[in-house]
């Protein structure tokens, strides 16, 4: 029941004015009403704060793009560095995003790209605070790494790899990737590419036929001839004897375990020489570390597929291309302070041949052999899988799990080049 009684009363002004005030009716509802406010206030806060991170992360990555798109170009004036950063800004923060962005600015320096930009960002309920927008500031920092880098790409060029659009694709995208090296390399020289095709051979040239390092007589247990001497059955690996003059230029594994390594073959052992060979010949050569773009290019322009496969002495091939005193090398001598060392090996299919065997799991054993002793050697392997191959064996050989790439179609092929090419390239986000 109420207290007071809602007839008048003859109370004194003073006596009413205590009675009221002493009356807690309603209070429950004044302080919630006054309280609301604030607390949505402070719920529309942390609304527009988060959603003010959310904008700054999403600035940040698209002025990393920008900053890393322009740190890997050379010659630009810095209006054209403004002029690009901008394009590749605005194209990774579309107008949809939320906040509006300013004009970046973008600072040079010899081993720095340096990038911010502020935007305003629209608030909800902070407005009724006076607060109706934030502005919102970001910033990224590329550094060109200074190392310099020999990088040997060992491409499968097999009989296979003229289906499905592989060989084709494969050409367009080593060539986006010869590009992007180029572009970073602050000066020439800095970056050397080798390129080695490879089947079951891998085709030197002809130009070596006088070379003391080959061996024209050799002998292969994969064919054999087989016949009984009395009460034993006895059988004779096949012999081969290559003539210098008919030769293609093509050479097959070294006697084992020679052939999972770079070593510069010994002139009295024998068994240390390079089998010359015409069997399946791979019919285009490798070329050794170059700084000439146009070389390389022309290199990959003339890759045909031809053959069967082996892994492994396309990846020996390629090792021996970084390594210092090796048979065509003219690699520097290793310095991981200064110089990277780096092996894009790709294949697409599974091993089918080699000197000594067709059983593909032999060979797969002397192909994880040679990944481990090329690893140790303190050289980056980054292997792609194209369709088919033993995805294992690959994985493995690969430095890291992130330096290994599979392919279903290969028609991705152009985003795979490219993202090693971007890793390659020298360029860090260092803040």
């Amino acid at each position: 029941m109420p207290r007071y009684s809602t007839q008048r009363t003859n109370l004194k002004p003073g006596v009413f004015l205590r009675r009221w005030m002493s009356d807690t009716r309603g209070n429950y509802a004044i302080i919630f009403a006054l309280t609301l406010v604030p607390i949505l206030v402070a719920i529309g806060g942390a609304i527009d704060i988060s959603q003010a991170y959310v904008t700054k992360q999403r600035l940040t990555r698209a002025l990393d793009a920008a900053g890393l798109a322009v740190a890997g170009q050379t010659g630009l004036t810095n209006a054209q560095i403004q002029t690009m950063a901008q394009s590749y800004f605005n194209a990774n923060y579309p107008a949809a995003k939320i906040g509006v962005p300013g004009t970046i600015s973008v600072t040079t320096t010899d081993n720095t790209v340096n990038l911010t930009v502020n935007a305003d960002m629209p608030t909800s309920l902070m407005g009724l605070v006076g607060i109706p927008k934030l502005n919102i500031a970001a910033k990224s920092q590329i550094t060109r790494m200074g190392k310099k880098l020999e990088v040997a790409l060992v491409l499968d060029t097999t009989g296979s790899m003229a289906s499905s659009s592989k060989l084709s694709t494969l050409k367009t995208a080593a060539k986006s990737l010869l590009t992007t090296l180029q572009a970073a390399a602050g000066t020439d020289g800095d970056i050397k590419v080798a390129i080695v095709p490879f089947a079951v051979d891998v085709n030197v040239g002809t130009t070596y036929k006088n070379e003391n390092w080959l061996k024209w007589t050799w002998t292969t247990p994969k064919t054999q001839t087989c016949s009984f001497v009395g009460w034993t059955y006895t059988c004779t690996d096949k012999a081969y004897s290559i003539s210098k003059n008919s030769w293609q230029g093509c050479v097959i594994d070294r006697d084992q375990d020679y052939d999972i390594a770079p070593t510069m073959p010994i002139t009295v052992t024998d068994a240390s020489r390079y089998p010359a060979d015409n069997d399946d010949c791979a019919p285009v050569t490798l070329l050794p570390l170059t700084s000439s773009w146009t070389t390389l290019s022309s290199k990959i322009d003339s890759l045909a597929a031809n053959g069967n496969t082996n892994t492994t002495i396309g990846l020996v091939w390629g090792w021996q291309m970084l390594t210092q005193g090796a048979v065509l090398s003219n690699a520097a001598a290793a310095n991981p302070e200064k110089l990277n060392k780096v092996i894009v090996y790709l294949t697409d299919g599974e091993n089918t041949e080699n000197r000594f065997t067709t059983s593909s799991s032999s060979i797969d054993a002397r192909m994880s052999a040679a990944c481990t002793k090329v690893k140790a050697a303190g050289i980056q392997i980054y292997t792609i899988r194209v369709m088919d191959g033993n995805a294992t064996l690959l994985k493995n050989c690969a430095s890291d799990a992130s330096m290994y790439f599979s392919v279903t179609a290969a028609s991705q092929l152009t985003t795979v080049f490219q993202t090693i090419a971007q890793t390659l390239s020298n360029l860090r986000i260092s803040q």
